[in-house]
């Protein structure tokens, strides 16, 4: 059978008509009638219509289903996505057009196929796909497809900045910054009330004090109260408040010759041994003047829990002395001129698990056996700079106490401190006696890490 008869056969068979296998000389005669097979040919054109106009519906309700997303973008934060037609599968697409993106801060470059701009404000951005593909009739109306773009706020807008009040019990300076001359050196510092308290307006619970002392040598104190403790921000600043008053009324000049005497012979444990009492008086003094407050204000003592970390600082010919004290998890450290070797020079009280963290207010540390592990000695050559901070920068910055010993982790940081430092001897911009830095660090103390919203004090003496 040729063509045409194959198809009426078929045709007539698909109705449940056989007879043509009865009559096939019949059959054949009437399909080669000429009104068949013209019949049969218009049936083929309609069949082909249909096909035809059944898969243009069908590649519209295809692209009109279609998932279509672009990548989430932040209000005032630089946005970019490409609309890529053969990622997509669009690459049939005619003609084609992106149109909403008025007023948004963005806009659509169709030759590179890139989205781009800066969001100005949260929420959805609704875009029009206005297009046509292969197969529809030239000229037809454009097929119309919404599709969003989600900008989500910046989280820094969440956070409300609440000034505390400045009357309140125990106030205290939201935010300071100063850079002064200590002892020959420069010494910045600010100290930075956390997000989660400006958010309540609450207090800055950190604190520090410093201080030149007469026989030469220079004191550095920094504290944490701790955020679980209501009257925290006071025991911070009484126990700074606290070690300079002490070491300017005992260290004096007659008690420290012993200590110069032991410099210059390099004797560093010995240095230790006669430190040892002028630190541990210190940190016992701050814990009385707490305790002594304490009950003045008939309070606990542990509503003024505060870690503290102290230093005292001379410069001599043979170098640099430091001797500290620590309790808490505040890190001090002392990084060399060419910055590649990092001191750590306190074990911070972290604990192998939560709330490991110790306090100058808690009587037990003075009666423990490693009281003297809190106290440190180091005479360095090479000084760049001696580093004291809050758990405030620790954490966002160094994360664990393994990273505190890892130099590359402190060039890291002091490149993060001043942005636009491009030699190691500019870093951080400290040349003495530039207002700028101070101002420098206390913007960048501003910085952003997520989950990381706790007061914030470093002190660098360089």
């Amino acid at each position: 059978m040729n063509d045409i008869q194959k198809y009426i056969f078929t045709l007539l068979g698909n109705q449940g008509i056989h007879s043509p296998q009865q009559f096939e000389k019949e059959f054949l005669e009437f399909a080669a009638r000429e009104e068949n097979i013209k019949n049969v040919s218009l049936i083929r054109q309609l069949q082909v219509q249909m096909t035809q106009a059944w898969q243009i519906r069908a590649r519209r309700l295809d692209i009109a289903r279609q998932y279509i997303t672009f990548p989430n973008g932040m209000a005032g934060k630089p946005y970019t996505a490409v609309f890529d037609l053969d990622a997509l599968n669009l690459n049939d697409l005619t003609e084609y057009s992106l149109s909403g993106f008025e007023g948004s801060g963005l806009e659509y470059d169709k030759a590179s196929g890139t989205i781009s701009g800066t969001p100005e404000q949260a929420g959805d951005i609704t875009i029009e796909l206005s297009y046509n593909f292969e197969g529809e009739e030239e000229g037809a109306e454009p097929n119309v497809k919404k599709l969003s773009i989600i900008i989500n706020a910046d989280p820094k807008s969440l956070w409300k900045d609440i000034p505390s009040d400045a009357n309140g019990l125990y106030a205290k300076p939201d935010n300071v910054a100063e850079i002064v001359q200590l002892g020959g050196k420069t010494l910045v510092v600010a100290s930075w009330r956390g997000r989660s308290h400006a958010n309540t307006g609450g207090y800055r619970d950190d604190d520090y004090d410093y201080a030149e002392l007469e026989n030469g040598w220079n004191v550095i104190a920094v504290s944490d109260g701790a955020g679980s403790a209501p009257a925290g921000r006071k025991g911070s600043e009484i126990a700074c408040n606290a070690v300079v008053y002490y070491l300017k009324q005992r260290f004096t000049a007659a008690q420290s010759v012993v200590i110069d005497e032991a410099v210059s012979s390099n004797a560093k444990e010995k240095i230790k041994e006669l430190a040892l009492p002028y630190l541990s008086g210190a940190a016992n003094y701050a814990f009385e003047e707490i305790e002594d407050f304490s009950r003045e204000a008939e309070m606990p003592l542990n509503a003024f829990h505060a870690t503290l970390i102290f230093a005292l600082v001379k410069h001599y010919p043979e170098g640099s002395v430091f001797m500290t004290f620590s309790v808490g998890d505040c890190p001090m450290a002392l990084i060399n001129k060419d910055m590649t070797e990092v001191k750590l020079m306190n074990k911070l009280d972290v604990g192998e698990f939560g709330g490991g963290t110790r306090f100058i207010t808690m009587p037990e540390i003075f009666r423990a056996d490693d009281f003297d592990e809190r106290s440190n000695v180091e005479i360095v050559t090479d000084l760049s700079y001696f580093v004291l901070m809050t758990d405030g920068i620790y954490d966002p910055k160094f994360e664990v106490e393994a990273n505190l010993v890892k130099i590359e982790k402190w060039r890291s940081f002091f490149e993060d401190i001043d942005l636009e430092s491009q030699h190691h001897e500019e870093l951080i911009g400290m040349r003495r006696g530039n207002d700028g830095i101070r101002d420098r660090l206390a913007t960048w103390m501003d910085f952003w890490s997520p989950g990381n919203h706790d007061d914030r004090t470093l002190a660098i003496l360089f």
